[in-house]
């Protein structure tokens, strides 16, 4: 055990601090609470950042085994100290790697009961597309900040114009999976909005 090693709520709190994404607490909550009731045993996370929600995850879903990959090589050093110093690298494999060029043959616990998407919001309808052929046909998908601080809801007056463009596009995935035929979505006004996408069952 490392002395004086930080809780996850001063993980979280000094993430926030230093403008590092992590899932805002309800939204953590709200993904462990999924995981629970499909009885999850595996799951692969797009954006790692410093493995906060995997640890999460992990300590809060019995028998869980997290993929998760991080591009940002501060961010994944970072994850990688936090799993070794909680003993977690058992349960938790992350990967330094851009998820859109990752081979996925090196992913561990495939096929996987959950997906979970919270990487760079530009590429979510890739990463989707990328990912979703390894979640078992009954596993769902997750996907964090659909709403971008309510922006989502506003466009037309967003001033500056790689914020606009970055918005355009998350809603552009949302339009596209709300009327996708093959999935369903459900969506939750939780943290800065999430949506749950399960394949429709086959008629």
């Amino acid at each position: 055990m490392v002395l004086n090693m930080k809780t996850f709520e001063e993980i979280e709190l000094d993430a926030l601090k230093r403008n590092i994404p992590v899932m805002q607490k309800e939204g953590i909550l709200f993904l462990i609470s999924c995981l629970k009731e499909i009885h999850a045993s595996s799951c692969l996370e797009i954006g790692s950042a410093i493995g906060y929600s995997s640890m999460m995850m992990v300590t809060h879903v019995d028998g869980l085994k997290v993929d998760t990959i991080e591009l940002n090589n501060e961010r994944y050093q970072e994850a990688v100290m936090n799993i070794k110093e909680r003993h977690l690298e058992n349960d938790i494999s992350i990967y330094h790697d851009d998820a859109l060029i990752f081979d996925p043959q090196y992913l561990q616990y495939q096929p996987y009961d959950c997906l979970f998407i919270d990487a760079a919001k530009a590429q979510y309808q890739k990463f989707f597309e990328k990912y979703v052929p390894f979640v078992k046909d009954n596993g769902i998908i997750i996907v964090d900040n659909l709403d971008f601080h309510g922006m989502i809801f506003d466009i037309d007056h967003i001033k500056n114009r790689n914020t606009k463009q970055l918005v355009k596009k998350i809603k552009r995935f949302k339009d596209w999976i709300f009327n996708h035929n093959d999935y369903q979505v459900h969506y939750y006004a939780i943290g800065d909005g999430i949506c749950v996408i399960k394949r429709k069952e086959k008629e």
